[in-house]
């Protein structure tokens, strides 16, 4: 194993600095700048210039470098159709220089794994480690082997998922039978601290917490609580989903945290003891009862 690591990267060390063809300035700078990212464990930014290089220049050694970018970034599918395409473009005195050639693409392969999924709905959406890779019916999708959830989804239907191991160097077939979705979601309505009355379109469902089936599309939600704001937003629930949502109420502000001062309406005399009443009605923020008639808050 030792020793094929080392071939491999004799090979690399060749490719990276083998004037196999006269380049051009711009391919040369870019195909510079790719080595030593590519020296420096920057794959990504390897692989980017050597696409660019290649689709400049059309040199098949790029294909070749192309192809170890992408296993070095754990790419094996795409690796392996690389090298596939280096195999069967590049001249022959180019090949001869990677005696390893084969090797390399049989072990690339051993990583990849071929994917078909049969189903009964047809254009349903089909994701694979949560990235979408194609459409039903699917056949013979090279990804990398190991532990995946498939999924497929389609319009009207419920979504199905499938836990499994894609094997190496080996084809898995899936089956998939779609059954139509329930026109109703859920939606989940939880707030801080609980709602007393939560209305949902104008319908009292109670207090929170609230699970509820309702027709798919958006609804209004108003929710109450004594003591603290009304708050009023809305949602969006989708047909055989759950649409949770968590809320948090506002206190009500109390009479007395209000900024504006309780003015003097009037005075009293009973006894011969002098009384003011204050009143706590809510004046204009910029009037007051005593001249010059200007009241700020502190």
């Amino acid at each position: 194993m030792r020793l094929r690591v080392l071939l491999l990267l004799v090979a690399w060390v060749f490719f990276a600095a083998s004037a196999h063809a006269q380049l051009s300035p711009q391919v040369e700078k870019l195909k510079i700048a790719a080595d030593e990212a590519m020296d420096n464990l920057r794959y990504a930014e390897a692989l980017d210039g050597y696409t660019k290089a290649y689709a400049v220049s059309h040199d098949a050694r790029f294909l070749y470098n192309m192809g170890r970018a992408l296993g070095a970034l754990g790419q094996y599918p795409e690796a392996v159709g690389q090298l596939e395409r280096f195999r069967m473009d590049a001249p022959a005195d180019l090949k001869s220089r990677v005696p390893q050639l084969e090797q390399l693409i049989t072990d690339f392969k051993h990583h990849v794994s071929t994917l078909t999924i049969k189903c009964n709905v047809a254009g349903g959406r089909v994701l694979v480690r949560e990235k979408a890779v194609g459409q039903t019916p699917l056949g013979e999708l090279k990804l990398n082997a190991g532990p995946a959830v498939v999924e497929v989804d389609a319009d009207e239907y419920a979504p199905q998922r499938q836990q499994v191991t894609l094997p190496e160097n080996n084809t898995i077939e899936l089956v998939f039978d779609l059954v139509k979705a329930s026109p109703l979601g859920v939606l989940v309505v939880r707030s801080s601290p609980p709602a007393t009355s939560v209305l949902v379109d104008g319908k009292g469902l109670g207090g929170t917490p609230l699970e509820t089936s309702l027709m798919a599309g958006p609804h209004a939600l108003l929710l109450a609580r004594d003591g603290y704001r009304d708050l009023a937003t809305s949602a969006i629930v989708e047909r055989g989903r759950t649409r949770e949502l968590d809320l948090r109420l506002e206190k009500t502000p109390s009479v007395l945290s209000r900024w504006w001062f309780w003015t003097i309406v009037g005075v009293v005399i009973a006894g011969g003891v002098v009384t003011a009443i204050a009143a706590t009605t809510e004046r204009p923020a910029d009037m007051g009862t005593i001249p010059p008639y200007q009241v700020r808050g502190p």
